[in-house]
């Protein structure tokens, strides 16, 4: 194309024709200097053109289809308005020109085609000018209204224009807690034919991929999920046939998919932990080198690795400091969406934390609960995003309280890991486990037994649940590995001091019982033969087992609920529980 613009004189119209199809071909490859080369091609080949015309309007279109992604690289707000002018400019050109009768239909429905996709094109630039804002039913019900009109003028991309209500409908479930499961709706998520836009479906699919991978993963800690979103990414990067016109959005998406997965081995001691690490490093330090509008992002893969390496137990300042600095920067980058830009917090105040408490700086601890706060205020209130976010704040408010040793901090923060608790429910299974460990783990160093036994009690139900959860007894068992060296004995103890004798002893039997429901009901096939029949018989009696000490702690807690209920009767009953 750059050979045939040096062949058509600049005056002749097909030198138009030319300028305009080199730009579409740079815009498709999407590199940073082809970027700036199409946009200045086509406004050099608008700027002879009549504005009101069919051929102006179609060069807006393309420009603002530029400024677009650009917007959402680099976050300037004048990309954005730019683009919504040439589309609003744009709009009822082409409406006239596609209503206009002419003798050859092809050009007719080219016409229809594109005055549906500029109507595509402003909603989803009122959606980005949405996002991380507070809801706005104005703007959402012109998306609606836009999306409409462009699915009846070009039926064609009625599959973009569904994807963007699924979009749409599962970010008010996530992020607005308008959805009862959220996760249930990100498993229907489905792209469909993309229509007129080369590549499209493949990137959408791989978006796609990843809310599912990272929904079952938040939901219920469902590792097998995230292993197949990697398996797949793992082989679009290795097709040397696949055109690829962002390489480093899906190096850093991979990356991110590798440090979620060694964070969630890390917990459970998992020893390829470490390898997973070791990839997303790796993978994020390409996606550096390979420059465009993931550096940010990279920078936050590497800092999360960097503090995720970071241990306690042999401490490395240096380490905390590198952490901190390439997150600093990640978080405060300009690329970032202001939801993306509200989430780097977490990971910052996570270093800061970490860091404050190996210099004993309650400065850095103060601004790692600032931001924790910050993050958590900026969420919608009911929303799953705004519990897990309580849950980080509650976390801090230990730490602080670990520094300080006021009674009043303590008080506080246990009264936040309560609510927290409670907050979260059923939204999570794994940040409901993570939140009541916390909490029951700050209690049993605090000697405060009653929260202890509460908080223990809590945990050790929900981890039972996300053992459960999982499709294969390995991830069952990695699951029952997630923190829980020595938490069945506390949790006994606990709940012993406390005098609630049957729920400590089903505390002692509830682990073996998971475990041998696992090997039964998930890996049935080879547990069937006459030579297997003493480990039904043994399932059979812990299950016995396990069911009248529910039903015994039950009949307890109603007789303690029960105003008439005699105390002394109770100690003498529960004397004789103690020596069973």
């Amino acid at each position: 194309m750059r050979a045939a613009r040096e062949l058509v004189p600049k005056a002749r119209p097909e030198a138009r024709l030319v300028a305009v199809r080199l730009a579409s071909l740079l815009a498709l490859r999407s590199r940073p200097d082809d970027e700036e080369e199409a946009y200045t091609a086509l406004t050099a080949a608008q700027r002879p053109l009549r504005p009101g015309g069919g051929e102006h309007a179609a060069i807006d279109l393309m420009i603002a289809a530029m400024l677009l992604p650009r917007h959402l690289r680099h976050r300037r707000e004048e990309d954005l308005t730019a683009a919504v002018e040439r589309l609003k400019r744009a709009m009822p050109v082409l409406d006239q020109e596609a209503a206009r009768d002419r003798p050859n239909p092809q050009h007719v429905a080219m016409m229809a085609a594109a005055a549906g996709i500029v109507r595509l094109q402003l909603a989803l630039a009122h959606t980005g000018a949405q996002s991380g804002r507070p809801a706005d039913e104005a703007n959402e019900q012109r998306v609606v209204a836009l999306l409409a009109e462009a699915e009846r003028l070009s039926p064609q991309i009625s599959s973009m224009t569904g994807m963007l209500h699924q979009v749409r409908d599962l970010q008010r479930g996530l992020v607005q807690g308008e959805t009862a499961d959220p996760m249930a709706m990100a498993e229907q998520l489905s792209i469909g034919d993309a229509g007129p836009f080369p590549g499209t479906a493949e990137m959408l699919g791989s978006t796609a991929g990843a809310i599912r991978a990272s929904g079952r993963l938040g939901s219920s800690g469902d590792l097998q999920a995230l292993d197949a979103q990697i398996t797949v990414l793992e082989a679009e990067l290795a097709d040397p046939d696949r055109y690829e016109p962002d390489p480093a959005s899906r190096l850093v998406t991979l990356a991110q998919c590798y440090q979620v997965r060694a964070r969630t081995k890390s917990l459970s001691d998992d020893p390829s932990a470490g390898a997973d690490r070791l990839r997303a490093q790796e993978l994020a330090t390409e996606a550096l080198a390979v420059g465009g509008g993931s550096q940010d992002q990279a920078r936050l893969v590497l800092g999360v690795c960097k503090l995720d390496a970071y241990r306690p137990e042999r401490p490395d300042p240096q380490v905390l400091d590198e952490a901190v600095r390439l997150l600093r920067r990640g978080a405060g980058g300009t690329s970032l969406s202001p939801a993306m830009r509200n989430a780097a917090r977490v990971p910052l105040a996570e270093a800061l934390l970490a860091r404050g408490m190996l210099a004993g700086d309650g400065d850095e601890v103060d601004e790692a609960l600032a931001l924790l706060t910050a993050h958590r205020d900026r969420l919608p209130p009911a929303s799953l995003q705004h519990a897990v976010a309580s849950s980080r704040v509650a976390a801090a408010l230990h730490v602080r309280a670990e520094g300080t040793g006021s009674t009043e901090d303590l008080l506080h923060a246990a009264d936040a890991s309560r609510r927290a608790t409670a907050a979260i429910g059923e939204l999570s299974l794994v940040w409901a486990y993570d939140t009541a460990l916390h909490w029951a783990e700050w209690s049993w160093r605090h000697g405060r037994t009653a929260d202890a036994a509460e908080a223990y009690l809590l945990t050790l139900r929900t981890l039972n649940q996300m053992a459960r959860a999982q499709l294969s007894r390995a991830y069952g068992e990695l699951v029952l590995r997630r923190r829980t060296r020595g938490l069945v004995g506390r949790a006994a103890h606990a709940l012993t001091r406390r005098r609630r004798l049957p729920e400590a002893a089903m505390a002692l039997e509830s682990g073996r019982a998971v475990l041998l429901s696992a090997a039964l009901e998930r890996d049935l096939v080879g547990l069937t033969g006459a030579e297997h029949a003493p480990v039904r018989e043994r399932y059979r009696r812990a299950v016995d087992r396990l069911t009248a000490l529910e039903d015994r702690a039950q009949r307890e807690a109603s007789r303690r609920d029960d105003p008439t209920f005699d105390g002394a009767s109770t100690a003498e009953e529960q004397t004789g529980e103690e020596r069973a």
